[in-house]
C-alpha cells in the first residue's frame, strides 16, 4: 500500500469524503492517494475555475490522464475565437458543405463543381464524422488506398487532391493546425496508351460522318478542340468569309441540371482562331442546312442566352437546345465502324489526343507550339497526350549526329 501524501484536508460535510489540497509550484494541485476509492487522483484546475478529478490506479496513471485532460483542453480553447457556425467538433462533412457552397462554387465551372461534390461523397461515406482537427494522415491515406485499390488510381489521386484544397482552407479558418492530405502520398496512376487516328485515318472518318454532327466531329478532331468548346459556338462566334472563329465558352453536362454553358476550361483556350480548310467547309454547309431547317419549323426554337448574350448555336438537337456530348460521341463510333475502326476505342477526345500526338510526332513543332495551338496552359498536359513519338526520334538523332559525329561534314563539301 503506498504512503498518503500529507497535506490539507477538506472534508465534504455531506458524503464525509475529502480531497488533500497541495499547491504545486506551477499553480496545480499535487496528486494525492484517495484511500476511500484505492485510486490516486491528479486534481487540476479548469479554465472556468472547476478542478477536475482523474483518477489511476498509479499516480503516473493519473497524472497521465490529467495530462490528456489538460491537453484537450488546451486544443479546445484554440477553437474559442470560431464564428460562421464553425465549432471545435466540425466535421470533415461539414467543412465539406461550407467549401463547396462558399468556395468552389465561385472558383471552378459548374461540372467540375458537381465532380467534387461526388468526390467528398466518397470521402465522407468513410470519414466524414470525423472531427477535422481530429484527422489523420492515416485515416486519409486508407480512403485514397481503397480507391486505388478498386481500380481507379487516377481517381484516388484526383480526390487527393481535392482533400489537400479543402484541408488547406481548414488551415485558413483555424479548423486544422496541419494539412493531413499533403503528408499522404499520391499514388501512382500507369500510363495508358491510347488510341488516336492519323491524318488519313482522320479524313475518312470525316467523309462518312453523320452531317448533322460532322462539323462538330472536324472540330475535335482537325481543330483539337474539346467537344463542349464545339458544342458552345454560336454564329456569333463565327467568320465565314474570314475562315476564323472566336472560342468563347463551353457547353457541358451538370448533374441534376442538364446542359449548361459556361467558361472554356483554360482561359488560353479562349481566342480568336483561323480555321481550316475543311472545318470551314463543312460548318458552311452546317448553316446552310441548319437555316433550312430553321425555315420549316412552325415553332421557333427556344432563345439560349449566356451573360447576357441571346446566342445563335451552332450545335443544337432537334428541339433547339444544347446538344449532348453523347450525340457526337455516337456520330463518331459509327463512322469509325462504317471505315473499319474499332469503334471501342473512339470517342471525342480521341480526336484532340490524335491532334497533338500528330503535331509532336511530325517533327516540326515543339510541345511549346502544340500546347498553344490546343489551349493547354501547362506543357506537361500536353506531353500527356502525346501517344506516339513516330519518326520524330530518328530526326532528332539524324539532326544531333550532323552535329556531333566528327565524320560527318556538315558544310556538306
Amino acid at each position: 500500500m503506498p504512503r498518503a501524501p500529507r497535506g490539507k484536508r477538506v472534508i465534504d460535510s455531506s458524503t464525509g469524503s475529502f480531497v488533500v489540497v497541495n499547491r504545486a509550484q506551477r499553480g496545480q494541485p499535487d496528486p494525492f492517494f484517495d484511500r476511500s476509492r484505492n485510486v490516486w487522483v491528479a486534481p487540476w484546475r479548469k479554465a472556468d475555475g472547476r478542478t477536475g478529478r482523474p483518477t489511476g490506479r498509479t499516480r503516473a496513471a493519473a497524472e497521465a490522464s490529467r495530462d490528456r485532460h489538460v491537453a484537450a483542453e488546451l486544443e479546445a480553447g484554440k477553437f474559442a475565437p470560431l464564428s460562421g457556425g464553425f465549432h471545435a467538433d466540425t466535421s470533415l462533412t461539414e467543412l465539406s458543405r461550407w467549401w463547396l457552397d462558399h468556395v468552389a462554387r465561385h472558383r471552378v465551372r459548374v461540372t467540375t463543381w458537381s465532380t467534387y461534390e461526388k468526390q467528398l461523397r466518397v470521402v465522407n461515406e468513410r470519414l466524414g464524422e470525423v472531427p477535422v482537427r481530429k484527422l489523420r494522415p492515416e485515416q486519409v491515406a486508407g480512403v485514397i488506398a481503397d480507391i486505388a485499390d478498386a481500380g481507379s488510381a487516377s481517381r484516388a489521386r484526383n480526390i487527393r487532391m481535392l482533400l489537400v484544397q479543402l484541408l488547406d482552407e481548414a488551415v485558413n479558418l483555424g479548423l486544422a493546425e496541419d494539412n493531413v492530405a499533403r503528408k499522404v502520398r499520391s499514388p501512382r496512376v500507369p500510363k495508358v496508351q491510347r488510341r488516336t487516328l492519323s491524318p488519313a485515318e482522320v479524313a475518312r472518318l470525316v467523309s462518312v460522318c453523320d452531317e448533322r454532327y460532322v462539323a462538330a466531329v472536324a472540330l475535335c478532331f482537325v481543330q483539337g478542340w474539346r467537344v463542349s468548346e464545339a458544342l458552345g459556338l454560336a454564329w456569333q462566334d463565327l467568320d465565314l468569309d474570314a475562315g476564323t472563329v472566336r472560342l468563347r465558352r463551353g457547353a457541358t453536362y451538370a448533374d441534376g441540371i442538364g446542359m449548361v454553358l459556361g467558361a472554356p476550361k483554360t482561359s488560353r483556350t479562349a481566342g480568336r482562331q483561323l480555321l481550316a480548310p475543311t472545318t470551314l467547309t463543312l460548318l458552311a454547309a452546317h448553316h446552310d442546312r441548319s437555316q433550312r431547317l430553321r425555315g420549316e419549323r412552325v415553332v421557333p426554337w427556344p432563345e439560349v442566352s449566356y451573360q447576357g448574350e441571346v446566342l445563335d448555336l451552332v450545335f443544337v438537337n432537334p428541339a433547339g437546345s444544347l446538344m449532348l456530348r453523347q450525340h457526337v460521341d455516337k456520330a463518331i463510333r459509327k463512322a469509325a465502324e462504317a471505315v473499319g475502326l474499332d469503334p471501342s476505342e473512339i470517342g471525342t477526345h480521341t480526336g484532340r489526343r490524335s491532334v497533338v500526338t500528330n503535331l509532336y510526332a511530325s517533327g516540326d513543332l515543339d510541345l511549346e507550339d502544340v500546347a498553344r495551338f490546343v489551349g493547354h496552359s501547362d506543357v506537361s498536359t500536353t506531353r500527356g497526350y502525346v501517344q506516339s513519338e513516330g519518326e520524330r526520334p530518328q530526326m532528332v538523332s539524324r539532326k544531333a549526329f550532323g552535329i556531333l559525329d566528327p565524320g560527318v561534314d556538315v558544310t556538306g563539301r
